[in-house]
Parts: C-alpha cells; structure tokens; sequence
C-alpha cells in the first residue's frame, strides 16, 4: 500500500485500487442467475402448459361421456316401441298386410330404426343354435335341448357403439333328454323275435 506524507508531514494512506477479479466476476454471477431464473420460468410455463392441456382433454371427455349416456339413456327408453313394433307386425294376418296404412306405420318403424341405427344401435347375434354368452345374453329358463346352446329367442338384445345397451333374453338347453323306444318300435322288434324264434312248416 502506497503512502504519501500530507502538508504537516504526517504520513497518509493512498485508497486501496478497485479488485479487477470480483468486478470481473460480478457479470458471470449476474448472468448464471438470469440463467437459472429463465430456465424456473420456462418449466413453470410448461407444466402450465402441460396443466391446461390436461384440463380441456377432461373437459372433452366428460362431455362427450355426458352425451353418450343420454344417447344411450334415449336409446334404452325406445327400444320398448321397436319391441311393441315387432310383435304387433307378426300378429298381423297376411290379407291385412297389404294395406297402405299398415305400410305406413311398417315405414314409420323402419325409419325409427335407421335413426338408432345410424347412431351405433346393433342387434346382439342370438339365433336359435347359437352358443350362450352370459355377457351378451340372459337366460330365462333352461329347457330340453343342446347344453350351453340358445333354443328360443324371447326378446332381442342391444349394443351400441360396443356398449351393452340390453342383454338379449333367451331360453338355453340343458342337455337332449334320454330317447325312449316308442311303442311302434318295440313291437317291431317283438315281432322280429317270434319269427325267427317259429319253426319253419
């Protein structure tokens, strides 16, 4: 440290030169916590992102859950007139079917299929013959017939859009019963005996 001697001959101190390495380091400090502030703000804003991306995908979803349970909820209430359609065109006599009214309504029933239809409605496959499927299938009774196998359609089954709207109701065969000769065919057999156990004359 360099000193200097002032008017009276008392000698002074000179003030300490400025460090140029902390002015140096100042700016790097500076800069690497900008840095590191950039990078905070940066990921906050993705999360945020993220966040927000997340929540209209929610939103979406439930809505669109929303309105297919209404869909289907509408849908389950109708099917009772497509049934009552149904059964009243088989009961009808064939002279009658011919009428431009029956025609009509046939047309009427027709057109309100097609609307469910186009909306995802599906018969569920359940012929006579066909393998039960507890899931797509509810039995009523079990009756004489092929175990396991549908023998009797009692009322149709739904799906929409892969969703089961209504199982379809069916009679299941519990196994063929046991075939007992018919008398017919025991006294053929009785006869076949007694002639061959006759002497020839």
């Amino acid at each position: 440290m360099d000193t200097q001697e002032d008017a009276n001959g008392a000698a002074r101190e000179e003030p300490a030169a400025p460090n140029d390495s902390q002015e140096a380091s100042d700016p790097q400090t500076k800069m690497k916590e900008l840095e590191e502030r950039v990078e905070r703000l940066t990921a906050n804003w993705q999360r945020s992102q993220a966040d927000m991306s997340n929540y209209r995908k929610h939103v979406e979803r439930e809505q669109l859950e929303l309105v297919q349970t209404t869909t289907e909820g509408l849908t389950a209430d109708t099917l009772s007139i497509l049934d009552d359609f149904d059964r009243a065109f088989v009961t009808i006599p064939e002279n009658l079917r011919s009428f431009t009214w029956i025609e009509g309504v046939w047309l009427v029933f027709k057109k309100l299929e097609a609307i469910l239809n186009a909306r995802g409605l599906e018969d569920i496959n359940a012929e006579a013959g066909k393998a039960f499927d507890p899931i797509l299938h509810q039995a009523l009774s079990e009756v004489d017939g092929e175990a396991g196998n549908i023998v009797e359609v009692v009322q149709k089954g739904y799906t929409m859009s892969n969703r089961l709207i209504r199982p379809a109701l069916v009679t299941v065969g519990k196994g063929k019963p046991a075939t007992e000769e018919t008398p017919a065919a025991q006294s053929e057999d009785e006869a076949t005996v007694d002639s061959e156990a006759k002497p020839d004359a």
